[in-house]
């Protein structure tokens, strides 16, 4: 039972941090563009740079600096879905006796592999005032595969095996807490099964732009369908 619970909580972990933004109709885009934007108004940044980073934060919920500001989000707008992305992840992780210094790690190196595995790249492909074409390219975990992997992975079933035994012993889940030797080998099972996600081949997707207000109060270029490039990073069709 205790191992099934184990596997349970990674699968939550992958659907929910996976999928669970596409749905945010508000996620991150500032504003909404006037109804009558006149091509001649300044906007700022890069479309490709913009894009780039809405695909970073509906992915992982972290953008490098130069996207953000191409971008014109806040530190608050991106702090919202920060939030909408990883605390699910937060929350799986909590449902092993991870310590919150152990929690806070693990969710660090699992954005760090999100980061690295998709390598999330955006291109011009059309230059247009109005609207430009932004390619948009990654490579996106394959989810069901992921779930087939948290039921026969060998780090898991020796954590679940471990975590058995121990309680089996009469010791608490805040006994756990605060046994070094145990988080040390929680950690290193979760990150050994992490690395085992299987992945998609690359995929592409053209996202179409458009001017619009940012939280700086200038106008910046942002998808005009942002629930696209959440499902697009998320791996859904």
């Amino acid at each position: 039972m205790l191992k099934k619970i184990l596997f349970g909580a990674l699968t939550v972990l992958l659907t929910l941090s996976l999928v669970g933004c596409g749905g945010k109709k508000d996620a991150a885009k500032p504003a909404e563009a006037p109804a009558e934007q006149k091509a001649e108004v300044s906007v700022e940044g890069a479309p490709d740079k913009a894009v780039l980073a809405y695909a970073q934060l509906y992915a992982y919920g972290i953008i490098e600096d130069e996207n953000q500001a191409a971008a014109g989000l806040t530190d608050a707008d991106i702090d919202k879905v920060q939030d909408q992305i990883l605390t699910p992840i937060v929350d799986a992780f909590k449902m092993y006796p991870l310590s919150d210094e152990s929690v806070a790690e693990m969710t660090g190196k699992y954005v760090e592999k999100l980061h690295v595995a998709m390598d999330i790249k955006a291109t011009v492909k059309t230059e247009d005032k109005e609207h430009p074409v932004v390619e948009l390219s990654a490579t996106t975990i394959n989810q069901e595969g992921a779930k087939k992997v948290a039921e026969s992975n060998a780090d898991l079933v020796a954590l679940g095996t471990a975590y058995g035994e121990l309680k089996a012993q009469g010791l608490t889940d805040e006994d756990l807490k605060t046994s070094p030797d145990f988080q040390q080998f929680a950690l290193e099972s979760i990150d050994n099964y992490i690395n085992e996600f299987p992945l998609n081949p690359e995929a592409k997707l053209e996202v179409t732009c458009e001017a619009a207000k940012g939280s700086d109060g200038k106008m910046h270029w942002a998808p005009q369908n942002p629930e696209a490039v959440a499902k697009f990073v998320s791996g859904q069709k």
